[in-house]
């Protein structure tokens, strides 16, 4: 029986949404600054020696491995594939990595269809490894792909030991205008954070019932916001806002809100 803290850790949440003691107008100044850098940013990684070698090892394991499996157990090579796959968050869970990634999609009671993060089965499909082997992995364009995904773990971890909160509007930012529906919001580790942030809503959500959960999230927040760009926007200043309140006076709390700051994702 997994616990209530498993549960909690399993989602990714748990955490606080600052990792930092940044009020909400650093937390902003901030979260412009990295949307400004990014392309420097990210530059600046793929020119990094310990990325380099690690592209160059996930490269080389890919090469001399037969079977999914064989790169899933290799303890150096699967957590870069995982970060890749926007789930270096889970590395720590080998052995539901395994079997999630080799989920027959095609199976509605596989893993990945059923686990809740849906990240899961979007990695899964990506992958391909229960119909082709690794056959799309060794494709030059998933592979550039997950090396472009180890690339953005890298820039939003650097950015998160600063604020989680910058971390996950940058995340937010980069969303399809597509309305996702509750579950979906409640499968995702980041937009869940967000969400349940400003619905007012506990971590300890997450050790209920899902259709519980989507209940309860329907009846505080509109989910329709992540699916439309100007909605984005003002839900990326309210979050950034909310999850630093806590950390200044209210006179300064009160100064952040009537501020009048504006910035484009």
């Amino acid at each position: 029986m997994i616990t209530g803290s498993a549960l909690l850790g399993l989602f990714g949440i748990g955490s606080s949404s600052s990792t930092t003691s940044l009020g909400p107008s650093e937390t902003l100044a901030l979260y412009k600054s990295s949307v400004a850098s990014t392309d420097k940013t990210e530059a600046s990684i793929r020119k990094e020696p310990t990325f380099i070698r690690d592209v160059a090892a996930l490269k080389a394991a890919i090469a001399k491995a037969k079977t999914p499996d064989d790169l899933l157990k290799d303890t150096r090579v699967a957590p870069l594939l995982l970060q890749g796959l926007g789930l270096g968050d889970q590395a720590s869970y080998t052995g539901l990595a395994r079997k999630a990634l080799q989920s027959k999609l095609t199976d509605t009671k596989s893993l990945a269809n059923v686990l809740t993060d849906t990240r899961w089965k979007t990695a899964a499909k990506t992958l391909d490894f229960a119909a082709s082997g690794l056959t799309k992995l060794k494709d030059s364009k998933t592979l550039d792909s997950i090396i472009d995904g180890m690339v953005d773990y890298r820039r939003l971890t650097a950015i998160s030991e600063k604020s989680q909160a910058v971390s996950d509007a940058l995340y937010i930012s980069t969303l399809p205008d597509t309305v996702p529906d509750v579950y979906s919001v409640l499968g995702d580790a980041v937009m869940r954070r967000v969400a349940t942030t400003l619905a007012g809503l506990p971590d300890e959500l997450a050790v209920l019932p899902v259709e519980s959960q989507a209940a309860s999230l329907k009846a505080r927040f509109d989910v329709s916001q992540f699916g439309d760009a100007k909605k984005r926007t003002a839900l990326i200043q309210r979050y950034l806002v909310t999850a630093t309140q806590g950390n200044v006076t209210m006179p300064s709390y009160l100064s952040a809100l009537s501020g009048g700051f504006s910035f484009t994702a």
